[in-house]
C-alpha cells in the first residue's frame, strides 16, 4: 500500500510505540502507520492502521492509496461486492452496503477487509466521509467545513482477513446456501457492523460451548445468521476453537 502525497516527501519518525508518523507538527496534514493485531480465540487479524491528522482547513480533502494487489486480486466497495452477487434488479443497494471496502482474489473471496470510513473533529464530531474507489486506488473524502474544530482525524484501517471471517465470504460469494438466504446473510452483517465484527461473534459462540444457545442470547440479527449459518461444516471447522 501507497501512503497519500502528504507522506510521500518525508521519511517519517518511529514513535515509542512504534507508530511511524510523517510530517511535522506544523503542517497541514501528518500521516500515521501502525501495525494493529486484534485477537479472539482463534479469530486473529493482523493489520495496518493509517492515522491521518488533518490540521487545518488548507488542507486536502482527498487522501489516496494505491493498493499493490497480486494478479486477479481486486478492491471493491461492500455495496458492490454484495450487490453484484445478489444480482436482483430489486435489490436496494443501501441495505447491503457496510461502509467496507473489501480486497477480493481471484475466486471472488474476500481476502483483506478495510474498515469503514470515519472522522471526527477536535470536539468529538462526526465529521462526513466516505471512500472512492478506482480500480487498485483507494480514496478517502473527508468533507470538513467552517464549523469543524481542527484538528480531524480520520483512520482507515486495513485488516488481513481471519479463516473464520473467510468463511463467512465464502458462504456469500458461493453457492453453499440460496441466494434469498444470501441476501439475508449480508443485511445480518451490516446490521453487526461488517464481516470482521460478526466473524469475531460467531467464534465467541462456539467458544461459549452451544453456539446455538449464545445467538439465542444475543438475539437480534446475531441469532437470525446463526440460524442459516452454523450448521455449515466450513463455518464449524473455521470458527471453532
Amino acid at each position: 500500500m501507497k501512503l497519500p502525497i502528504e507522506a510521500s516527501d518525508d521519511d517519517g519518525i518511529l514513535t515509542k510505540n512504534g507508530t511511524m508518523i510523517y510530517g511535522k507538527e506544523d503542517d497541514a496534514v501528518t500521516i500515521g502507520v501502525q501495525p494493529l493485531k486484534d485477537e479472539t480465540g482463534n479469530v486473529s487479524f493482523e493489520g495496518v492502521r493509517t492515522l491521518i491528522t488533518i490540521n487545518e482547513s488548507t488542507a486536502s480533502k482527498e487522501y489516496t492509496f494505491a493498493y499493490d494487489l497480486p494478479e486477479g486480486y481486486s478492491l471493491i466497495t461492500a455495496k458492490d461486492y454484495y450487490c453484484d452477487i445478489i444480482d436482483n434488479e430489486a435489490v436496494n443497494e443501501n441495505d447491503y452496503d457496510t461502509g467496507e471496502v473489501y480486497i477480493v482474489n481471484k475466486d471472488n473471496v474476500i481476502d483483506t477487509v478495510i474498515d469503514a470510513a470515519w472522522a471526527v473533529d477536535a470536539n468529538g464530531n462526526d465529521v462526513d466521509t466516505y471512500y472512492v474507489v478506482n480500480e487498485n486506488i483507494l480514496t478517502q473524502v473527508v468533507n470538513f467545513d467552517e464549523k469543524t474544530t481542527f484538528p480531524v482525524i480520520a483512520d482507515p484501517s486495513a485488516w488481513k482477513i481471519a479463516k473464520c471471517a473467510a468463511a463467512i465470504g465464502l458462504i456469500v460469494a458461493g453457492t453453499v446456501i440460496a441466494a434469498a438466504k444470501v441476501a439475508k446473510v449480508v443485511k445480518y452483517i451490516k446490521t453487526l457492523g461488517g464481516v470482521k465484527k460478526a466473524a469475531k461473534l460467531v467464534a465467541l459462540a462456539y467458544a461459549a460451548g452451544d453456539a446455538k444457545k449464545y445467538a439465542r442470547h444475543i438475539g437480534g440479527s446475531f441469532k437470525n445468521l446463526c440460524e442459516i449459518i452454523l450448521g455449515i461444516d466450513t463455518i464449524k471447522s473455521q470458527c471453532k476453537f
